[in-house]
C-alpha cells in the first residue's frame, strides 16, 4: 500500500517522500524526484542529445560526401535519437539517463522495483506529449504538482515514478564471503532503491548477526526476509539470513 507524504501542504518539500508498506507492515522509503531537479536532468540529457544528433548528422553527411542522399540517413538518426535515447538509457541503464545520473535520480516502478524495458518504453512515448510545443512542458508539470509521487504524464501511463538514490558511504561496511550469499547477490537487481528503514535495518541485522546461532537469525530474519523475497522473486525456502545478506551487499556495495 502507497502512502506518499503531501505533496501540497505549505511545509512539505517539493522532493517529499513516498512510503511504500508491506503486508507485513514493513515500511521502504522513497525521496522523491521534484520538478527542479527532475528539469536539470532534461536539460543536462539534452544537450547531450544534441550532441549526439550533431554527431550522427555529421557522419552521414560525411560518408555521403555531402551529397543530398546523406540527408535520409541523417532525419533517420535524428528520429531514432529522438525517440529512442530515453527509453534506451532507461531501459539498459536500470532507469537512468546519463542527466538523471549525474542529479542523483532514478526511475522505478509505483512498486519500488527496477523498471523493465516496456516501461522504460511507454513512459518516455506517453511523455513526449508532455514537452510539446503549444504546452511547453505545463502538461507535465500539472501532472506532477497534481499527481501524490511527482507523476508525468509517461510515469503514470507506465505505473512508473522518479526517486532520489541516496548513495551510502562504503566506510565500514561488512563484506560477506559466504559462497551462498555470493550466489544469491547475483540473482538481485543490479541496484536496489532502499529507504532509510530498510536499510538501517539491514545494517544492524548484518552487523549482530554473528553473535546469534543459525535458528536464531532464521527467526529474527524472516519477517523482513518475507516481503524482499516476494519484492525480488526469490524462492520461499531461501533461508533468511542469506537474503538479507544478499541484499545488504546489493544496497550498501553495489556488488
Amino acid at each position: 500500500m502507497s502512502q506518499p507524504s503531501a505533496a501540497g501542504s505549505p511545509d512539505t518539500p517539493i522532493d517529499a517522500t513516498v512510503r511504500l508498506m508491506t503486508p507485513e507492515r514493513i515500511v521502504f522509503e522513497y525521496p522523491l524526484g521534484g520538478p527542479f531537479r527532475r528539469f536539470t536532468a532534461y536539460m543536462v540529457d539534452l544537450c547531450l542529445l544534441a550532441l549526439l544528433v550533431v554527431g550522427a548528422v555529421a557522419v552521414a553527411l560525411l560518408l555521403s560526401l555531402g551529397a543530398a542522399s546523406g540527408m535520409g540517413p541523417a532525419l533517420v538518426a535524428y528520429f531514432l535519437l529522438s525517440w529512442g535515447y530515453g527509453a534506451f538509457c532507461e531501459g539498459v541503464f536500470n532507469g537512468q539517463t546519463p542527466g538523471k545520473r549525474a542529479l542523483g535520480l532514478r526511475v522505478v516502478s509505483e512498486r519500488g522495483v527496477p523498471i523493465t524495458g516496456a516501461q522504460a518504453v511507454l513512459r518516455n512515448l506517453v511523455g513526449a506529449v508532455d514537452g510539446l510545443v503549444p504546452f511547453f512542458f505545463l502538461l507535465g508539470l500539472s501532472s506532477m504538482l497534481l499527481s501524490g509521487k511527482f507523476q508525468r504524464l509517461g510515469d503514470l501511463a507506465a505505473g512508473t515514478m522518479v526517486i532520489i538514490e541516496q548513495r551510502r558511504p562504503r566506510l565500514g561496511l561488512l563484506r560477506i564471503q559466504e559462497p551462498r550469499v555470493r550466489a544469491m547477490v547475483d540473482r538481485l537487481p543490479v541496484r536496489i532503491a532502499a529507504g532509510s528503514n530498510l536499510a538501517r535495518a539491514l545494517s544492524d541485522y548484518v552487523r549482530r548477526r554473528h553473535r546469534f546461532g543459525r535458528a536464531l537469525r532464521e527467526e529474527m530474519a524472516e519477517s523482513l526476509a518475507r516481503p524482499l523475497r516476494a519484492r525480488f522473486g526469490l524462492p520461499p525456502a531461501e533461508p533468511a539470513d542469506i537474503v538479507l545478506c544478499a541484499v545488504y551487499h546489493r544496497v550498501f556495495l553495489g556488488e
